[in-house]
């Protein structure tokens, strides 16, 4: 019986795109990525010792946030762009719309309006392309 657990693996298959949990993700993995990019926006960067960008003193906190969100907001991001479900885009059009908001509350600087601005777009964009997606796969 082995001990009660399933035999069969999660993986990311038809069935999983179409789940709901994908909106939250989704938008938490973006707020976590703004609020750590917000961080660079608002306190600036100073000269590391190796001459790089890091957070200036009193962001550090949100320049590791970014670090650790960077590479799943790439991963729900990229799905939700290309993605025919609509879940995962529903959840890039919350987030986009979410992240840019709490961004303009912040400040209404140039970089505060630029980062607003790609968060729109990804709201409206997201869902554009599953529809466009979706259409396309019924005309086949």
């Amino acid at each position: 019986m082995n001990g009660g657990r399933s035999t069969r693996r999660w993986s990311l298959d038809e069935k999983n795109w179409s789940r709901g949990w994908w909106i939250p993700l989704v938008v938490v993995v973006l707020a976590a990525a703004t609020w750590g990019f917000l961080g660079f926006v608002e306190g600036g960067c100073k000269r590391g010792p190796r001459r790089g960008c890091v957070a200036a003193d009193g962001y550090e906190l949100r320049s590791w946030v970014l670090f650790l969100a960077s590479m799943p907001t790439l991963f729900v991001v990229g799905t939700g762009l290309t993605a025919d479900r609509w879940p995962p885009a529903l959840g890039v059009a919350a987030g986009g719309a979410a992240c840019g908001l709490y961004t303009l509350a912040q400040g209404h600087t140039v970089p505060h309006l630029i980062m607003a601005a790609v968060l729109f777009a990804l709201a409206i964009t997201a869902p554009a392309l599953a529809w466009r997606r979706r259409r396309a796969a019924r005309a086949e």
